[in-house]
């Protein structure tokens, strides 16, 4: 089996798509790493990362900078071998009497012989041949996706959406105070933004939920907000990362510049989204 990887805004970033890539892949090695998944050789084809592997890695789910992922079967090179494949890997099974289906494609390497609508067109027929559902293009029940990279069909079943945003790390480092709850959720928008986020501690909070989503600093604690300055220089950090409001807006003494991620947001929002972040299974 193989994990296809989409990603969004990395393929919108002209010369430095290829670094971003290179640190979306390894932050994806280090997470499966982190959670033990067994993995062989990832692939970075035409837009995509392939991760071979027999697990759904769904570890993925916190991993910023992918758009969705899909565990997938290589179906080889033609129609036949993808027809094949679907009865071999009991792709269907999800397609049960009266459900409604459609069969997506996308073909990411242009030069294959058929265009998407063809293949639809072939694999749909297949489907109804062999269960006999109808096809629906619009509110259907169940989903056959193909994707086509470098000459082979791929198939799958599902599409596990992710968190978006960028890699950790290739916007460079922030030093993130952190005092209280709301704070992590500071830190974790701005590692959406593919910072790495230095924990700075002026009371003792838990960090585990910034390692969940990939950080790989470790945790400093301090006395006073005016070593955050020191830090920063020390590391090498563009910013300090606070999680006031226009609520609780102030002033800081500091020489570092100074984000503020959550200065629109009222309590309840703040509140909400760092359930969802921890509730977030991976």
């Amino acid at each position: 089996m193989v994990v296809l990887v989409r990603y969004s805004e990395i393929g919108l970033k002209g010369g430095n798509r290829n670094m971003f890539e290179r640190k979306l892949i390894d932050n994806i090695r280090s997470a499966l790493a982190k959670n033990k998944v067994k993995f062989g050789a990832i692939a970075n084809p035409y837009g995509r990362i392939a991760i071979e592997t027999d697990d759904d890695c769904k570890c993925l789910n916190c991993v910023f900078g992918i758009a969705s992922f899909s565990p997938a079967v290589d179906a080889g090179t033609t129609l036949e071998t993808a027809k094949s494949a679907i009865i071999k890997e009991n792709l269907l099974s999800k397609l049960t009497k009266n459900k409604t289906f459609r069969v997506s494609c996308q073909r990411l390497d242009k030069s294959f012989p058929l265009d998407s609508h063809k293949i639809e067109q072939e694999l749909g027929a297949f489907v109804v041949e062999k269960k006999g559902n109808r096809a629906r293009m619009k509110g259907f029940d169940f989903e056959l996706g193909v994707e086509v990279i470098n000459g082979r069909l791929f198939l799958f079943t599902e599409r596990i959406s992710g968190q978006g945003g960028l890699p950790v790390g290739v916007e460079g480092k922030v030093v993130a105070l952190i005092k209280e709850e709301k704070d992590l959720l500071a830190a974790l928008l701005m590692m959406k933004r593919g910072c790495a986020a230095i924990p700075v501690l002026l009371k003792a909070v838990n960090t585990e939920l910034l390692d969940k989503y990939g950080s790989r600093e470790k945790a400093i604690s301090i006395k006073k907000v005016s070593e955050a300055d020191e830090i920063a220089e020390k590391s090498g950090a563009n910013a300090v990362v606070v999680s006031q409001t226009l609520e609780n807006f102030s002033d800081l003494k500091l020489r570092t510049a100074i984000l503020r991620p959550l200065i629109t947001y009222d309590e309840d929002e703040i509140t909400e989204k760092l359930e969802k972040f921890r509730r977030e299974v991976c």
